[in-house]
């Protein structure tokens, strides 16, 4: 399993996991998301979020980091966790916490983040600033980026849809000529039911026919590595279609050393279950995630899974 500044550290936790296990211990928490808000700046054509005006309490926030802030990475995303006023004092005023934060960088990312990433799904600035609803956002986003990238360890997340995935490799390129520090981009697929944005089957076939040779031949080994693990096959572009390796009733080993904190005060056992909106079961071992993960952490349950003994509950 390759080691990545991107991920947590998941050989680690895989061997914490499998002798917590067999020694009938709890599995420490790892990783903590908290999803700030629902609210954001921009209004992105795809997303297929429902914005609104919620966010999660200082008081919860605070809580959070009480709890697991000297042991968890605390990963703040949402929305767009920018737009709540008291997030970024808190985190330059808490310097031993480990903050990942996941934002468009309009407003510029606080100091005491030690990984970032920023959604960008076009260099184009006039398609980027009609795409996010905001004249004038493109400029502000690249010096940002530019500044934040020479500080600390920073990704770019790019949405491929029908409507980028033509500019997919130009797009690479323009992020690692105009980001020198730039860590890594990572290239998700679309996954809502907007047909101005969703994949045909003759899309997908044009992409992996074409284009991914393209993309692939600007990418630095980290964002190849990265794009491997998530897109390696035409059908993974498919919203739930993903990744069937997970499918229903398969034990998430995962799901015991990861938390998930959201704007209505819910708790959830990882990320994809938030998504799946399957809550907190107390511990237990999940076996209700319905789309699963990448093949990075199929492949972290897999190691798990051979290597415990007895009862796994």
């Amino acid at each position: 399993m390759r080691h990545s500044k991107y991920w947590d550290d998941f050989e680690k936790r895989s061997v914490e996991t499998i002798n917590c296990i067999n020694n009938n211990l709890p599995v420490p928490v790892r990783r903590v998301s908290c999803f700030i808000t629902n609210k954001c700046n921009f209004r992105c054509k795809y997303c297929n979020m429902a914005f609104g005006n919620k966010e999660m309490s200082k008081e919860k926030f605070l809580d959070v980091l009480n709890k697991y802030g000297n042991s968890a990475i605390i990963h703040v995303t949402g929305g767009e966790p920018s737009v709540v006023k008291y997030l970024y004092p808190e985190i330059e005023k808490h310097k031993n916490v480990r903050f990942h934060l996941n934002t468009n960088a309009f407003i510029m990312p606080p100091n005491n983040i030690q990984r970032l990433k920023v959604s960008m799904d076009t260099h184009i600035e006039n398609d980027f600033d009609n795409l996010v609803s905001n004249k004038g956002a493109f400029k502000q986003v690249i010096k940002n980026i530019k500044k934040k990238s020479e500080e600390t360890v920073t990704t770019i997340t790019c949405v491929l849809s029908k409507q980028t995935y033509k500019q997919s490799a130009d797009f690479m390129r323009f992020c690692r000529l105009t980001f020198p520090k730039l860590y890594a981009v990572f290239f998700s697929c679309y996954k809502g039911n907007n047909t101005n944005f969703v994949f045909s089957n003759e899309e997908a076939n044009e992409f992996f026919n074409n284009y991914r040779y393209k993309l692939e031949s600007e990418m630095d080994s980290e964002s190849l590595g990265l794009f491997k693990e998530t897109i390696e096959e035409k059908f993974r572009m498919f919203g739930n279609k993903r990744f069937p390796e997970n499918i229903y009733g398969h034990k998430c080993y995962l799901s015991l050393s990861e938390r998930v904190y959201d704007y209505n005060d819910c708790e959830f056992n990882c990320s994809h279950l938030y998504r799946d909106k399957t809550q907190n079961n107390n511990g237990y071992i999940q076996t209700e995630c319905s789309t699963g993960c990448n093949l990075r952490l199929v492949k972290f349950n897999e190691l798990v899974s051979k290597n415990i003994k007895g009862c796994d509950k």
